[in-house]
C-alpha cells in the first residue's frame, strides 16, 4: 500500500477524504485490513475485560449500561501483535489502561528491562516498553477532584502505556509524564479530555502523519489530530457517541446519534414530581417514558430512586443519567434537548 492511499482500506465506505475517515468495524478487522508499516502513531482506549470488575464493584461508570463488549485479557496480546505490525520503523504506541490492565499487559509481554541500568529489551510482541504516562484528573477549575465512589481511595488518575517502535525523540522534551486535565464534559464511557489526546498527539507525530485508533469511542482522536493537521483513521463497532464534527468522515448509513443530540436546543427536564404525578405537558412525559422513568403504570423504580434524593443530589444524578444513557434512534426531540442541556452544563433557571 503506497503512502498516498493509506486509507484506501478494504471496506463497503464512500471513497475517504484527504485527510481523515471514520469506520465502523471490529477494531481487530480494521488492523488486520492495513497494510505492515503504514501507520505513525496508534493511541486508543479499549473496552478492558478489568471494567467488569469496576462495574460489579460500583466503582466505574463507564459500564452504566451493557451497551458494548469488553475486550477479554487474552485478546490483549494480538492487539500488541497488531500495532507492532502497522507501525512505521520508530513510531510510538500510547494505550490507555487502568491499573490492572496495566498489570496484565506487563505480565503478559515481560516487560520491566527498561528501567534496568543496561536499557530495555523488546516485550513479547516485538514493542518496547518505557514508562507509564499519568492523566491526573482535575476538576475544569483545576483543582484536585474530591468526593468518591465505592469504598475505596477515589481514582483521580489514570494510566497511559507508552511504547517505541525503534526509536523516536519526542518533539518536547519539557512535557512531564503526568498530564493534568479535567474529563471529557461529553456523553460516553470514559471519553478520555482532548488536552492529553492533544499533548500526545503532539509530542509523537510531525503534519501529516497518520493517527489510528481502533477503538474511537467518541473518535477524540480524531478531533485532535485534524486540529494538529495530522491525517486520522478510526474504527469502531458503535459510533452512537461519535463527534458530531466527524459525522461527515463515517458511512451514511452509520447512526451517529450523538449528532442530533448536540444540535438540539437545550431544555432542562421539569420537575420530576410533576413527571410522576402526568401533569408535565405531553411532550415531556413522552421523553420521560422514552428514557424509561415512565412507564403505563406511572413511575419507574429508576424515577422512585431519584425522587427520594435531596435537590442538589438528584440535580447532579439527573445529568448523568442524561449523558450516560446511550442515544437512541428516533427518540423525541424533548429528550435529545434535555440530553443538550445536561451536555451543556447549565443550571436550573
Amino acid at each position: 500500500m503506497s503512502e498516498s492511499n493509506l486509507l484506501e482500506l478494504p471496506f463497503s465506505a464512500p471513497p475517504p477524504p484527504e485527510r481523515g475517515r471514520v469506520l465502523v468495524s471490529d477494531a481487530f478487522e480494521l488492523l488486520r485490513g492495513l497494510a505492515p508499516e503504514s501507520v505513525d502513531l496508534v493511541v486508543t482506549d479499549p473496552p478492558y475485560e478489568s471494567l467488569q470488575i469496576h462495574r460489579a464493584r460500583g466503582t466505574t461508570t463507564r459500564l452504566t449500561t451493557n451497551w458494548f463488549t469488553t475486550l477479554p485479557n487474552e485478546r490483549l496480546p494480538e492487539l500488541l501483535r497488531e500495532v507492532y505490525r502497522v507501525l512505521r520503523p520508530d513510531r510510538h504506541f500510547y494505550l490507555f489502561s487502568d491499573e490492572v490492565t496495566a498489570d496484565v499487559i506487563k505480565q503478559q509481554q515481560k516487560v520491566g528491562a527498561a528501567r534496568l541500568p543496561n536499557g530495555g529489551r523488546k516485550c513479547s510482541c516485538g514493542l518496547v516498553y518505557w514508562k507509564e504516562i499519568i492523566w491526573a484528573k482535575t476538576t475544569l477549575d483545576g483543582a484536585r477532584i474530591r468526593g468518591g465512589t465505592g469504598y475505596h481511595y477515589r481514582a483521580a488518575s489514570e494510566r497511559i502505556l507508552f511504547f517505541e517502535k525503534g526509536k523516536r525523540a519526542l518533539n518536547d522534551l519539557g512535557i512531564p509524564d503526568v498530564l493534568m486535565a479535567p474529563r471529557a464534559g461529553v456523553p460516553g464511557p470514559a471519553v478520555k479530555p482532548g488536552a492529553v489526546v492533544r499533548a500526545l498527539i503532539a509530542q509523537s507525530t510531525a503534519p501529516g502523519e497518520l493517527v489510528l485508533d481502533p477503538f474511537c469511542g467518541s473518535g477524540v482522536a480524531g478531533v485532535e489530530a485534524r486540529a494538529l493537521d495530522r491525517r486520522f483513521l478510526l474504527g469502531d463497532i458503535d459510533l452512537a457517541y461519535l463527534d458530531p464534527s466527524l459525522a461527515a468522515l463515517a458511512p451514511p448509513d452509520a447512526i451517529v446519534a450523538r449528532a442530533a443530540v448536540v444540535m438540539e436546543e437545550p431544555a432542562e427536564p421539569p420537575e420530576l414530581e410533576t413527571l410522576a404525578d402526568g401533569n408535565a405537558a405531553e411532550d415531556e412525559l413522552d421523553a420521560a417514558r422514552a428514557c424509561g422513568w415512565l412507564d403505563t403504570d406511572g413511575a419507574t423504580a429508576v424515577l422512585d430512586q431519584l425522587l427520594d434524593m435531596r435537590p442538589i443530589e438528584r440535580d447532579a444524578a439527573v445529568r448523568r443519567f442524561l449523558r450516560i444513557e446511550p442515544p437512541r434512534p428516533r427518540e423525541p426531540d424533548r429528550l435529545r434537548a434535555w440530553r443538550a442541556w445536561a451536555l451543556s452544563g447549565r443550571r436550573r433557571s
